[in-house]
């Protein structure tokens, strides 16, 4: 049995992609396939990278009824560079020896495979299957391909695929600046990006600065194998709105983030683990056992994750409850986990548009809400 890799940041997932794998499939050259996007792609250290768990998501809700594909989140848990060759030889050593792994790709990955890590050790560890898309640029890939088994020994077969060119940074900017952008994309990943809105919403990933953007992404790593896709994609969403609320009314960025992306660490755990962490906070107000994520995910970030921030801690602690004498942080957590864009409260617009002056109404209407909501 042969078995492609097909990896990528998939930010967004597009036709071009869609095309490649249907494309592959049709070849007959692989009989399934591994879709796997990247974690921490070390080719766009400079570039904005969406979330993890939107990537992921895009791939999964396109893929999922594909019965000779499947997804991977490998390169997502790993830390550190996802760095293919340490994919390549982490897979083959999981795979039986009659079974053997290709790599797959557009052809624009044969003029940059050798800036890579470790390009001579890569090609030789792997028979790599190339998307040929024909046009005027053909030629340039048949000449890089001889090259490239010249110097290194690589093994490159083309496959036949449609040419469709398309530009995932383009893509993104316009969704950000509400241009036609559907017909590029597979309906499955409009669904996620309209319901999420993480390229157009209020304090997008894009304007956090760098380092935040590299803690954030630390912790989402910690946090994937704890909680749900749903459950980590509010989180996400709770982030975003969070650091837009907090640029608003002039919060700590940083504090609003972390608190945000961490507030349901604990909420997919068992509940006799939820009881016994938030017991050790010494909050008996909030053992009830839709209550009792908020103290144990508090207890759980110190512990876990290292946060020791009383303030971030605290609103991590009364994100569902609220509490008083509730300050700036406590507010912004508790309204950003209520209206995320995936929530389907009534009214969410007039507690949004209360949020954006004044915390306060915001908070009341939205009390409110959720008592009619219940």
């Amino acid at each position: 049995m042969v078995i492609g890799l097909f990896g990528g940041t998939f930010d967004p997932l597009h036709n071009g992609h869609l095309s490649l794998v249907d494309s592959v499939l049709d070849s007959g050259l692989v009989q399934r396939l591994i879709i796997m996007p990247t974690g921490t792609p070390p080719h766009k250290k400079n570039q904005v990278v969406s979330m993890a768990g939107y990537r992921y998501e895009m791939v999964c809700q396109t893929f999922k009824n594909w019965p000779a594909v499947e997804i991977s989140d490998l390169e997502i848990r790993r830390e550190g560079p996802s760095y293919t060759l340490d994919t390549v030889k982490q897979l083959q050593a999981d795979l039986l020896p009659e079974v053997e792994l290709v790599l797959v790709y557009g052809s624009d990955v044969l003029h940059k495979i050798e800036s890579w890590h470790c390009p001579e050790e890569l090609m030789a560890a792997c028979q790599m299957l190339v998307a040929n898309r024909g046009g005027q640029c053909h030629q340039d890939d048949l000449s890089q391909a001889e090259y490239l088994r010249r110097r290194y020994g690589a093994r490159i077969r083309f496959f036949p695929a449609p040419l469709i060119t398309l530009s995932s940074r383009e893509i993104r900017e316009a969704v950000r600046n509400d241009r036609p952008y559907q017909h590029l994309l597979p309906e499955s990943v409009v669904r996620v990006i309209r319901r999420h809105e993480f390229y157009s919403g209020q304090g997008a990933q894009a304007e956090l600065p760098v380092a935040l953007r590299d803690q954030l992404s630390s912790l989402e790593r910690q946090l994937w194998p704890l909680l749900d896709r749903k459950r980590l994609l509010h989180s996400l969403n709770v982030m975003i709105y969070a650091a837009h609320l907090a640029t608003v009314h002039e919060a700590e960025l940083d504090k609003a983030c972390v608190a945000a992306l961490l507030h349901d660490c604990a909420k997919c755990l068992p509940q006799s683990e939820v009881l016994t962490y938030a017991r050790q906070t010494g909050d008996r107000q909030l053992l009830e056992p839709a209550l009792a994520h908020g103290p144990a995910g508090a207890w759980l970030a110190k512990t876990r994750f290292g946060i020791d921030d009383p303030a971030v801690l605290r609103a991590i602690h009364f994100h569902t409850t609220g509490c008083a004498d509730m300050s700036t942080l406590d507010k912004i957590i508790f309204i950003a986990d209520k209206v995320e864009p995936a929530r389907t409260y009534d009214n969410l617009d007039m507690i949004r548009h209360a949020a954006e002056k004044d915390l306060d109404a915001s908070l009341l209407v939205c009390i409110y809400e959720i008592e009619k909501f219940l």
